[in-house]
């Protein structure tokens, strides 16, 4: 007897995902990752959750700088801050500042503060004459030489420690009779002696200077100064005799015109794109660029040879790296003699994200011109593929604990506040920040807004009596609202990589919420109009595992929002299958 066919059931599987891998903007978006997020972030990973809410600390006129120390300092405008107190001001301009030991660095200006003695001084200092010049032979003390004779026939009869210029050579040397010896001795080092009001003003020994107007040629030029005082400077030289002169004698301590300085092992470091030249100050005196004895605690220069400019500086291990677009400088020593610059053709930091070249435990991240990259030992890795196919710019950095902050701008002109975890590996949302810069106290950051806007990044760790003491600055410490930080999650579309018909069944979101919480859930099936299904409060730190029934489709995108703390723990789908007709 024949039997009727049998018909195969189509089995229906469930799936239970627990690892959130974050956001993903590309094509190729995955199970438990994202299409798009606000607010959100991984410090309760694998489990996905609401940002921590920031504290505003202060409200900045007009933005120009941020930097830390053991203390906050900031511009705002012309004025300058450090801890609370102002100290001073500034030119209105955007600030470049770089702590180095117990001095601040502050560029375009050229200056440093002292967090010590709370003050400020110029880095560089370029003198004027006034009055009378007179150029006199002196001792290493100072004192100018007594009575000498010049000529180049040595004096006859000559008494004990008498002086004797002697000009018979290309150069004239200081010679004293030796009674003892019987012969006349040269001095080992003669110096010139150079006084006139204000000539050595601000300047200190062991200065490296350039001396100009002197009417004795061979006196101009670079020198290093044994002594200086308000009206003199004291050098290495000779000199036949002594003179005077009217016209004006300039002494100058220059620093160079650089486009981005950091510091390493208590040195400044920096490099000028119209000069292809990379610098680095004196060892521990970021005044003097420009001295240079032969001794290990010398100033530094080196011309590179690559084209274009550069676009970023920052310190990794024992290197100081000098970006371009499309290679790094690195620079290797402990001092002028042993220093070497090495050069990789790698992915370099794109210009204009020079403030995104940021160091997260042992590792250097910045923006390159096609994607976020990792660098360490000479090797570049790119991080950001989850970040799909869009190009940023003006790209800016923080960090907070091992999290990587980027505030970036998108081909939309649209900003974009994106985290890495660097030990999960996965990219968060949180917001449109447009950030100036970041900086770190101990365990906290500071995230500077271009509106002007201060924020602490975590709560509960900012201390205002310790970073910003005092009433010159109003100081705010107050923590988010809930409805400030309005959350939204949003799936790519699930079922698609699937081949058949296919359907889903039943949808299980595991949540947990705050007291005072609300979460909605809303679908979407087949490119069509959102559709709310489920809608929820938080109770006693509430859990629930909150069932959704779609109606049968085949494509479909999940997207939750709310306010107040939430934590999504798990969800798992049933889906049913079809056959390819």
């Amino acid at each position: 007897m024949r039997e009727a066919p049998y018909l195969q059931q189509r089995g229906r599987n469930r799936s239970i995902t627990t690892d959130f891998r974050g956001l993903n903007l590309s094509q190729g978006i995955g199970d438990g990752e994202w299409a798009w997020m606000q607010n959100m972030d991984t410090r309760e990973y694998p489990a996905v959750a609401r940002r921590q809410k920031r504290v505003h600390v202060a409200t900045l006129n007009k933005p120009n700088g941020l930097c830390a120390t053991d203390r906050l300092c900031f511009v705002d405008g012309v004025k300058f801050y450090y801890n609370g107190f102002y100290y001073g001001d500034v030119e209105d301009s955007e600030k470049t500042l770089v702590p180095m030991g117990a001095k601040i660095a502050i560029f375009p200006d050229k200056k440093l503060f002292d967090t010590t003695t709370l003050s400020f001084t110029d880095m560089e200092q370029k003198n004027v004459s006034s009055g009378t010049v007179r150029v006199t032979l002196a001792k290493g003390d100072g004192t100018p030489y007594g009575k000498y004779t010049e000529g180049g026939t040595a004096p006859e009869n000559p008494e004990n420690g008498q002086l004797w210029l002697d000009t018979s050579g290309d150069a004239p040397v200081m010679k004293t009779w030796s009674e003892a010896q019987g012969v006349w001795v040269a001095e080992a080092t003669t110096y010139v002696l150079v006084s006139a009001t204000g000539l050595g003003q601000g300047l200190k020994a062991l200065d490296g200077v350039t001396v100009s107007g002197l009417e004795e040629s061979g006196l101009n030029g670079d020198w290093i100064l044994t002594d200086a005082g308000p009206d003199y400077i004291l050098f290495t030289g000779i000199l036949q005799k002594t003179l005077t002169q009217a016209g004006e004698v300039r002494v100058e301590r220059t620093c160079p015109e650089m486009d981005f300085v950091v510091e390493k092992d208590n040195r400044l470091w920096g490099c000028s794109s119209a000069d292809h030249e990379i610098y680095c100050c004196k060892l521990g005196d970021p005044t003097n660029w420009r001295a240079y004895q032969g001794v290990a605690t010398d100033s530094y220069a080196v011309t590179v040879g690559t084209p274009g400019p550069f676009t970023g500086a920052a310190v990794s291990g024992s290197a100081v790296i000098f970006f371009k677009e499309n290679c790094l400088h690195r620079v290797y020593g402990t001092q002028p003699s042993n220093f070497t610059v090495y050069v990789d053709n790698l992915r370099g930091v794109q210009q204009g994200c020079h403030k995104s070249a940021v160091r997260v435990n042992e590792y250097l991240y910045y923006k390159s011109v096609f994607d976020v990259c990792v660098y360490a030992d000479s090797e570049v890795a790119g991080i950001s593929a989850a970040l799909g196919t869009e190009s940023y710019k003006n790209a800016v950095a923080g960090v907070c604990g091992n999290r990587l902050y980027l505030s970036m701008e998108d081909q939309e002109g649209a900003w974009q506040l994106l985290v890495y975890d660097t030990a999960a590996g996965v990219w968060t949302r949180e917001d449109g920040t447009h950030a100036l810069g970041f900086a770190s106290c101990l365990t906290e950051t500071f995230m500077l807004r271009a509106d002007g806007e201060l924020y602490a990044l975590l709560p509960g760790e900012y201390n205002k009596d310790f970073f910003m003491v005092g009433s010159d600055y109003t100081v705010y410490a107050q923590e988010e609202t809930d409805e400030e930080v309005s959350w939204e999650l949003r799936t790519g579309e699930i079922l698609r990589e699937l081949p058949d018909h296919k359907y889903i069944g039943k949808i299980q979101l595991y949540l947990e919420l705050d007291p005072g919480a609300r979460a909605e859930v809303a679908l979407r099936r087949d490119g069509g109009a959102w559709e709310k299904v489920q809608e929820l409060s938080g109770g006693d730190q509430r859990r629930c595992t909150l069932p959704i029934y779609p109606r049968r489709c085949d494509r479909m995108e999940i997207r939750l929002t709310g306010v107040g703390h939430v934590r999504l723990v798990n969800w798992s789908k049933y889906v049913g299958y079809g056959s390819e007709y």
